[in-house]
């Protein structure tokens, strides 16, 4: 016989050689292998909701201490959709847990259906994990470059191009670590499964089993999953914990911008000795006369009242009275050294202009005593 008539014939009873595998021990391995794959995602959902959880309180809190604008908040809601989109999710996938004794076709197929339900998950991770959060943040981002617009336009868009890139960076890393994670492990999961399940439907047809059964864990398998090095739930945490990093540094130097892009050392200063009220109407004291404001630098002091209602809420009197430097570059109007009112007399309809007023910081601290004083006479 001829050597490619030797090769042809062990060829040939190599293809009819069938590996005998007991059943049942087969059907622990299944389950053994199904239950670590649940725990593992178990774990990477907990990482997720459970950050997402905990950042809202502190998002919250954090908004509050440095008195953050409205666009601030705009992530807290972001953070409620992913969490329960998450539970959500997962109360509709949920999968019932083996028994001992459930038939291996039927473990099977139910590990085919947990893979597929993970492999959706991270293939459209951008549309319900990714995005939401990109377009609160780009939106805090561009509101956080036009309120610091009076360094100039251009600095502003600079500003809002630096954070955006950013932000860009680390959702693309997300989002390939997620396509890595299909692409490496699920997806050679899935086929694994698949040929196992192809192998159990003929025998259970009563064709012979061609190939090999391959599955992760068996001494007969020839191919690992790849796992990852680094555990999911510590990549969700780090990410979760660089965007917070970034968001505090956007903060810092927004208060950064806002208190000396107006050109000023300090901005702690003001042009009023003394400021009280008639409901929403400051009535300012300057040079030892009180008035009714009407404008400073030409924006009325209705405009000034309801921007600081806005951005301050309930503390709007207060940010008018001690801080008005910083609240009027909030507005993209840092004053100068000296500012225009325009008042009016209490006692009659007549108005002035009041030009070259200087902003002093001997008016702020007057101003800041005068708060504490009423701050410690009320019970």
């Amino acid at each position: 016989m001829a050597p490619d008539e030797f090769q042809q014939a062990w060829q040939a009873q190599a293809s009819r050689t069938r590996v005998t595998i007991d059943a049942d021990l087969l059907r622990q391995e299944v389950q053994r292998d199904q239950q670590d794959f649940r725990t593992k995602i178990f774990y990477r959902d907990f990482g997720e909701v459970g950050v997402a959880l905990m950042l809202i309180p502190i998002w919250i809190t954090l908004g509050v201490m440095t008195e953050s604008t409205w666009s601030w908040y705009l992530t807290v809601p972001v953070l409620i959709w992913m969490s329960g989109f998450m539970l959500v999710y997962r109360r509709r996938h949920q999968q019932q847990p083996s028994e001992p004794d459930e038939p291996l076709l039927s473990c099977v197929q139910r590990s085919i259906t947990e893979v597929d339900d993970q492999i959706w998950l991270l293939r459209n991770v951008f549309w319900w994990y990714l995005l939401p959060p990109s377009v609160s943040i780009l939106i805090f981002f561009a509101h956080t470059s036009w309120l610091a617009r009076s360094g100039g336009e251009l600095y502003a868009l600079i500003f809002f191009l630096l954070l955006a890139g950013s932000l860009v960076a680390v959702y693309s890393w997300v989002y390939s670590l997620n396509q890595r994670a299909v692409r490496l492990q699920l997806e050679p999961r899935r086929q694994e499964l698949l040929t196992l399940l192809t192998s159990l439907q003929d025998e259970t047809t009563g064709n012979a089993a061609q190939d090999q059964i391959a599955l992760p864990g068996l001494p007969f398998t020839d191919q690992k999953l790849c796992m990852p090095r680094t555990s999911p739930v510590r990549i969700i945490i780090g990410v979760f914990v660089l965007l917070f990093i970034i968001m505090l540094l956007v903060v810092y130097l927004m208060s950064a911008n806002l208190h000396f892009l107006s050109g000023k050392d300090d901005p702690r200063t003001s042009p009023f000795a003394a400021v009280r009220w008639q409901e929403s109407q400051p009535e300012v004291k300057v040079q030892e006369e009180w008035y009714q404001l009407v404008s400073l630098d030409g924006i009325s002091a209705s405009e000034i009242v309801a921007f600081s209602k806005q951005t301050y809420g309930d503390k709007w009197q207060k940010r008018f009275e001690e801080d008005l430097v910083e609240l009027l570059t909030r507005m993209g109007h840092p004053p100068a050294d000296q500012v225009t009112l325009g008042v009016q007399s209490l006692t009659s309809s007549e108005r002035k202009t009041l030009a070259g007023v200087p902003m002093t910081y001997e008016n702020r601290r007057a101003i800041r005593n005068a708060a504490q004083q009423r701050e410690r006479s009320e019970p």
